[in-house]
């Protein structure tokens, strides 16, 4: 698919490959497409060149020039059943408004090829948080994030082992309620403000997968 936000612009961060004498477009594609790894490529008709990009492309770098005659295309920007794809972040992900325990909610995910969702950034977050206004009622949305014992002390993680750069705590939390609660969910608030929490892992809760794309 042609992403016309790229045209005439080439980034060339997180390329998987530069190859060059690709005589077509069709012949550029049918290198990405077998590629599990590749999620879209940049094709230069006049120089023949193919660029591989592990990700999808988000937005231009700051300062970045004009180059005449490049030109983006992704794969399909869907995602399996019905995740929600959200190519400004990159996310393919799920709501369930049934509830879970911590570890069944997990489970479920597991079942679809799917994990609970981890928030890297201030704009998954602002993404993710309006899906989840839109979805209505929600029982405490769970995530991947939980508290485990690292060097001897309490520490917030997620479920990967990734230390979180961006959490937006709701007002007095994580307050760990009668020293019980070591999972991480989204706390609906005063008008669905969704701000992270802690809550006790047994409780049953609504939950968000995610995908990898």
């Amino acid at each position: 698919m042609l992403d016309h936000d790229f045209e005439n612009n080439l980034d060339q961060s997180q390329l998987l490959w530069d190859k060059q004498g690709i005589s077509s477009l069709l012949a550029c594609g049918s290198l990405c497409n077998p590629d599990p790894s590749c999620r879209s490529f940049f094709y230069h008709p006049s120089l023949k060149k193919c660029l591989g990009s592990q990700s999808y492309k988000r937005g231009l770098p700051s300062g970045q020039s004009v180059q005449q005659g490049w030109n983006y295309y992704t794969k399909s920007q869907q995602c399996d059943g019905d995740y929600i794809f959200n190519k400004t972040i990159g996310l393919c992900f799920k709501i369930y408004p049934e509830t879970k325990p911590y570890l069944e909610a997990m489970a479920a995910c597991e079942a679809e090829g799917a994990k609970l969702i981890i928030i890297r950034n201030q704009m998954e977050y602002d993404h993710v948080r309006t899906a989840l206004k839109a979805a209505g009622p929600l029982t405490y949305p769970l995530n991947g994030l939980r508290k485990i014992v690292l060097n001897g002390k309490e520490t917030w993680t997620w479920w990967n082992g990734d230390i979180p750069s961006h959490v937006d705590w709701a007002p007095g939390e994580p307050n760990n309620y009668f020293w019980s609660e070591y999972c991480g969910n989204f706390m609906p608030g005063d008008g669905g403000q969704y701000q992270f929490d802690d809550i006790n892992c047994l409780s049953s809760c609504s939950f968000v997968c995610q995908k990898n794309i």
